[in-house]
């Protein structure tokens, strides 16, 4: 069913935002040219989202997808889609981010029937997880698009490829397997009667019967590691600097990009509106944990040397920044994590896009044999500069405005935690203006020199890189895009 008022041919603009995919995905199997069937699928697929958009934006409603009842005398699942305001801008970044991925992707790249598959199963399954409402699909859309990953990295990938794909593997799997303990627990907590795998109904009737304080705390301890470790917080952090050194751009596009974001959208939808004194309770521990990721990784970065492990460090580095949003406990600290969210993956995905180019026309991305890219190809050095501009927070972009939003929101709970969110931003401003001038200065390497297309060549090519660039300034200028439906979400988050 379709929110009031709805049109009913509404009610299935969410599912064929699933099924597009899925049907990209029989097509390449079958046969059909793999890039160019990805790309036109990315293309189409935006059509059914805004007319899903219009409406949630219209009526500030979740919009629901067709339910199908599957094995409900054995287990109570039931396949049901939704959207609301919290989950259209991470739906929005999903599938901007995976056109832009498979516009990134090169078509002679080997085994590009598996591999331009794969891109899809990723983009399919993280939008099955924003979008589901029973926790066993959301759960599950996951773990889908988990196994492409590891696929993406062990086959297409360069460096330890195989160490780097199982490494992320088992953390996210042993991750994934500790939240599914948090979820079952949620379940349980319910009165017997009213138990369901429905997040809306079980959110209600938590709400109205809360769950015993020392079960929150365990309850909100299990949630935390498990989507702790699927965000990179640290100590469960080190899978994702190597992963996405490893990763072919366009895998580590969408995973830093578009898949770590689940873990942070499950703690807003489901640790902090469910277990509301687990959470307080244990706040103390995110502080230390988020203080050193800003930290310890923010340092680690300045020590990097390539160009892809600095993105890598730099990326999980923010998410600390993000949690401080989380434990702020106000709708500004919340409204800024879930703009850095999506600023982030924008900002993560061009980033690691450029640095997919330069590896590719100059065969490195050591940044001491690296030099002169603004003179040889300024188009990607432009770019570049607006990735790094990004990535450290330069007003009037969206990294900016998330951020900004988080320190004023926290400030009263969390002060100090601020201050080390603050002193994190010149840590990560340091590291990549450092890297951006000497990749973009000084004399040109042989390999630019050498490479007769060193530079981004007409619309085919830049045009990724635009439409990420695009966004990153429409939400900087506008963060309202994404606070103005995400609003009255995030206050009954925060409702005793």
């Amino acid at each position: 069913m379709a929110g009031r008022g709805s049109p009913m041919i509404l009610s299935y603009s969410l599912p064929c935002l699933l099924g597009l995919p899925l049907l990209g995905v029989v097509a390449i199997a079958l046969g059909a040219p793999a890039r160019r069937t990805a790309l036109w699928v990315s293309v189409l697929n935006c059509v059914p989202a805004f007319l899903a958009f219009g409406v949630v934006l219209r009526q500030g409603e979740i919009l629901f997808g067709p339910e199908v009842t599957s094995i409900r005398e054995v287990f109570p699942v039931q396949f049901r889609l939704a959207m609301d305001g919290l989950s259209l801008p991470l739906v929005l970044l999903t599938l901007v981010v995976t056109l832009s991925a498979v516009g990134v992707a090169r078509a002679e790249v080997k085994r590009a029937k598996e591999y331009f598959l794969c891109l899809l199963l990723i983009g399919l399954g993280a939008l099955g997880a924003f979008l589901s409402v029973d926790l066993f699909y959301f759960f599950s859309f996951h773990e889908v698009a988990l196994i492409p990953s590891f696929l993406l990295i062990g086959i297409w990938g360069q460096g330890d490829r195989t160490g780097a794909a199982w490494r992320m593997t088992l953390y996210l799997m042993l991750g994934s397997l500790i939240l599914l303990l948090g979820l079952i627990g949620l379940v349980w907590s319910a009165p017997e009667t009213a138990r369901t795998l429905d997040w809306r109904v079980l959110s209600e009737t938590l709400r109205a019967n809360p769950i015993r304080a020392e079960n929150q705390f365990w309850l909100a301890g299990l949630l935390l590691v498990g989507f702790g470790t699927l965000v990179s917080l640290v100590p469960f952090h080190s899978w994702a600097p190597g992963g996405y050194a490893s990763a072919p751009a366009p895998a580590a596009m969408l995973h830093a990009g578009v898949l770590k974001k689940f873990g942070l959208y499950g703690l807003l939808r489901l640790a902090l509106p469910m277990t509301p004194l687990g959470w307080k309770e244990i706040s103390w521990i995110i502080g230390v944990m988020l203080a050193a990721n800003i930290l310890y990784l923010g340092f680690a970065s300045l020590a990097q040397r390539d160009f892809r492990w600095l993105l890598g460090f730099s990326s999980a580095m923010h998410m600390g920044t993000v949690f401080l949003g989380l434990i702020g406990g106000t709708v500004l600290g919340l409204g800024g994590a879930l703009v850095l969210m999506v600023g982030h993956g924008f900002s993560a995905a061009l980033g690691f896009a450029v640095a997919g180019e330069i590896g590719n026309r100059t065969g490195t991305t050591w940044m001491q044999d690296l030099g002169g890219l603004a003179q040889r190809a300024p188009k990607l050095w432009f770019y570049l500069l607006v990735a790094g501009m990004a990535s450290i927070g330069l007003p009037g972009m969206a990294n900016f405005a998330g951020e900004i939003m988080i320190f004023f929101g926290a400030w009263s709970a969390h002060p100090v935690l601020v201050g080390i969110g603050a002193w994190g931003v010149v840590l990560s401003s340091i590291a990549m203006l450092r890297a951006i001038r000497g990749i973009s200065t000084g004399a040109c390497t042989a390999a630019l020199v050498t490479h007769q297309t060193a530079d981004l060549n007409g619309v085919k090519e830049v045009w990724p890189f635009a439409l990420l660039t695009f966004f990153l300034f429409a939400i900087g200028f506008i963060p309202n895009l994404i606070l103005g439906p995400a609003r009255p979400v995030l206050e009954r988050v925060l409702q005793p």
